[in-house]
Parts: C-alpha cells; structure tokens; sequence
C-alpha cells in the first residue's frame, strides 16, 4: 500500500551537519509519536572526514593534517570505515521507524531492498550499476557507492551516496599510514577501485537531475508518496543543535578508546612477562577488525574492538568485549563465547560471524595455542 513519506532536501549542508540531520531524526522518532517516515536527500558544501562509530580515530586518520588543513573529524551514529566528504558527493539517508513495514529489520535485506533506487538511478544515467553485497554499489569492478546502516533511536536508517567526483588526493592525506611509500601504494588502489560518475561519462548530468531521477526511484521503489518539507520541525532543530555539540566533544569523538582507557595507555608502558598486549588486524568480508588486547596467564584480562563494519546492535563490540574478558586464550572457548553472545543478544553483522573474531585473535598470538 502507498504511504506517504516526508521528503527533505538539504542542498549544502556544513561538513559535520551531513551526518547529524539523519541523527536528529532517528532522535526525534524515539521522542516524539508524530515524526513520520522520512528521506534526506543533501551534500556537504565544505569537506570533512567521517569515521565509524566503531573506529578508533587515532588508527584510522592522521589528525595532526586534518588539524592543519583545518578539516573537521566527525564519529558517525554507523558503522563502516573513514571516508572524504566534499560537494562531489550526493547523499541519500532513509529513516524509517522502526515499525515500519517498508523497511527490513534484517540489516542485509535492508541493503539489497533500498540500494535498488540509487542502483536504478545510475543505470538511468548510463552506468551499468549492480548490488555488491554486503553494502556496495559498483560498475565495471568499481565501487560507486558506499552505505551504512543501523537502527539510531526510534529509527532503522540507511544511508549512502552517489559520487559525482572524488579528491582521490585528499582521501590518501588524510588517511593514518605507517610510511609514504604505503601511501603512494593506498592511492594507487583507491583509483583503480573507486569510480565516480565524471569518470565513468563523458557529459555528466548535474545534481539537480540526478537528484530528481533519485526520488523517482525511492518513490517506486518503497512504493511511497513524497511530501516536501525542506526544514525540520522545530523539535527537530533543537535535537540536531544538540547533536552539533556532541558531535565537537572528545566524548564522541572517542567513544571507543573510553570503554577501555587503562588498555590504551598499557599500550605506552612495558609490560610484565605474564602479562602482554597484543594487537592485530583482520580483514572479514563483512568489515576490518582491529583488536588491542591484554593476555595474563593465558586469560584475557582486557581487551578493545574497533572495527569498519556495520553491526546492530551499534553496541555490539562492547558486548563481544564483556564476553571475552576473563576467558581462557583458547580457540575452541572464544568461538563459545561469540557465539552466545551473538545468539543472546540478536548480534547481526553482514559479512562477520564469530569464526572471524577466532581467526583476528590468532593472527597475533598463534605462538599460545
């Protein structure tokens, strides 16, 4: 059955209030019964660097040059890694309650149903776009579009983008890497497996048709009717200066390294010769996971999960943490233990299943098993 939706457009939005509109509105539907279901169509008039909600900034950008280059870090309410946002790229966030019928509950039903419209919108403008589970859209080998997706307050969201162009030079700057040379090899990789629409056409249509062709095709797509109403209530605008300000604070900005503060200084300090950290870095098809961790005796004393991947609960690292401290450093007992916390609490993480925590623990301490 056709529903109506609320459509608002925010054509050149600050850096950082790209990411607190959809915020704001999943917000304001667990506060208040009358916020409908809404899609934001908008772009960042001045460029920004925008994280997961599961990364730690520190490892993943080289703050010292966004600082210089006066470029703002903002932590976003979904997963996924850190990425370049500048007015080359249009965005689409969808907010649906979370009982709507429209929207699936299941975070990769969700992908494949709503990624249609963007999908259909490139196609229409003569790329030859195609789903590339679990969160992507690509043509010809070529990511074209990067989502993310998690229920933010009373909100299932999803959000992602159509790139007109890409400052492919920027994005490698601003990355955290251990030496310029694995930074020459990074932008090589980014251009060979990024395309945008300027590259792909040789006369590429503007926003503004795009933009149109885009909204046809939600419509159709969640078989809908769009409402315009280009500003949010005023309620609404409250929460989203709110979210301004939290969005500036270090308590945001370090949400992750906050759960487990004591396990990052150990980092800085020789430890004892029971007691040693580790680190390691794996990559699931669902995401990258980073892992710091403190083995005592053969336990896990402690232990921090950033990660890239998108996951609901948006919690999720912290309760697979709580499962793992004080366990045995053993393959057979960690597999256990992810495995019913993922069962207890509904983990759902497209791509990443316990196995791959199993397999990001090995890679560094092989030698205790």
């Amino acid at each position: 059955m056709t529903e109506e939706w609320r459509l608002i457009e925010f054509d050149g939005l600050p850096g950082s209030e790209s990411q607190t509109v959809y915020h704001t509105v999943g917000l304001a539907m667990e506060r208040y019964d009358d916020i409908e279901n809404t899609i934001i169509i908008c772009w960042p008039e001045d460029p920004a660097v925008c994280v997961g909600y599961h990364q730690i900034i520190e490892e993943e950008v080289d703050i010292e040059y966004c600082k210089k280059n006066n470029i703002p870090i903002v932590r976003r309410p979904l997963g996924g890694g850190a990425v370049y946002l500048d007015s080359g790229q249009l965005f689409y966030q969808v907010i649906g309650r979370l009982d709507s019928k429209k929207l699936p509950q299941n975070v990769a039903e969700l992908y494949e149903k709503v990624l249609q419209a963007p999908i259909e919108t490139y196609r229409a403008i003569g790329i030859n776009a195609e789903y590339a589970p679990v969160n992507d859209i690509q043509a010809d080998g070529k990511k074209i579009s990067g989502n993310g997706a998690a229920e933010v307050g009373g909100g299932r969201i999803l959000t992602g983008n159509l790139i007109f162009d890409f400052n492919f030079d920027e994005m490698v700057k601003i990355l955290k890497v251990p030496n310029e040379k694995f930074r020459d090899k990074i932008a090589t990789s980014l251009r060979e497996r990024l395309g945008t629409i300027k590259g792909f056409l040789k006369n590429p249509p503007d926003k503004q048709a795009v933009k149109k062709i885009l909204i046809e095709n939600f419509e159709k797509m969640l078989d809908v009717k769009f409402r315009i109403d280009n500003k949010f209530l005023p309620k609404e605008q409250e929460i989203n200066d709110e979210l301004l300000k939290q969005y500036r604070s270090d308590e945001w900005l370090n949400i992750p390294i906050q759960r487990r503060t004591e396990l990052m200084e150990k980092r800085k300090v020789k430890i004892s010769t029971t007691t040693q950290i580790y680190e390691s870095v794996y990559k699931a098809p669902g995401g990258l996971i980073r892992l710091f961790f403190e083995i005592e005796n053969e336990f896990i004393k402690d232990i921090i999960i950033s990660s890239d991947f998108s996951a609901h609960p948006m919690n999720t690292p912290e309760l697979i943490e709580n499962a793992l401290i004080g366990k045995l450093l053993n393959p057979k007992h960690i597999y256990a233990n992810v495995s019913q916390v993922f069962e207890s609490e509904k983990i759902d993480i497209p791509g990443v299943t316990p196995d791959d925590f199993v397999k990001a623990i090995e890679l560094s301490v092989k030698d205790l098993f």
